[in-house]
């Protein structure tokens, strides 16, 4: 029989609702090592290291994701252990190219590690030139931020165009953020932090204040 596109429509949206139903981690993680292994061979030629690739919880209040700077899994056979490749969870909900450049821009972390290129300080978090120079030859463009260097990152054409060839949905599911609750006990100080990049200021009472940097609102840490 013919495949029409109304199957073909049909098709698509009943893998979506199958996908919503199964809420489990096992096909997100599966879908990010395939996207890692096309983007590899497309971007890398096949020479990055193949990592651990995990979904966990944004601890850092603002990453979209990270890649170690050690190899921090290891198995049973004695092997010299595997990097690994973090997509915080709360962030998976957003637009499928803009997850791409997340999973693009750790690779590229990854491809310094595996030749030795220093391209962050301050604890991981300043991104430096050299940062910028390798990521724009793999499919991003990076533009400077004032607190943490050369990390904006977006895609280039070649990279769109490759990930939109992919016919590729977004994820299923996501980890929603933690409601703030407020707090009936009295304080004399009030903790508030930019959920963008974690800077923290304090207050005697509920204030409502934007992170100038970020132009994100400030939120209250209870």
């Amino acid at each position: 029989m013919k495949d029409t596109d109304d199957t073909k429509e049909l098709t698509k949206m009943n893998e979506k609702i199958s996908n919503a139903n199964s809420a489990s981690l096992k096909t997100v993680i599966e879908k990010l090592e395939s996207l890692f292994s096309k983007f590899n061979e497309r971007f890398y030629e096949g020479e990055l290291q193949k990592p651990v690739i995990t979904v966990s919880p944004d601890t850092t209040k603002g990453a979209y994701g990270w890649c170690t700077s050690w190899k921090a899994w290891t198995d049973s056979d004695d092997s010299e252990g595997y990097y690994e490749i973090n997509m915080c969870a709360e962030h998976l909900n957003r637009k499928f190219e803009e997850v791409c450049s997340t999973l693009l821009h750790e690779m590229v972390h990854l491809w310094n590690l595996q030749n030795e290129i220093q391209d962050t300080s301050r604890n991981g978090s300043y991104h430096n030139k050299k940062f910028k120079d390798v990521a724009e030859c793999h499919g991003l463009i990076i533009e400077k931020d004032k607190k943490y260097g050369w990390t904006l990152t977006s895609l280039n054409e070649e990279a769109k165009v490759f990930i939109k060839s992919l016919n590729a949905d977004g994820f299923a599911i996501y980890r929603k953020k933690l409601a703030h609750i407020k707090s009936t006990s009295k304080q004399s100080t009030r903790k508030y932090v930019c959920p963008s990049c974690g800077c923290i200021i304090r207050a005697t009472k509920e204030v409502r204040v934007i992170c100038s940097d970020c132009n994100v609102e400030f939120e209250e840490e209870l």
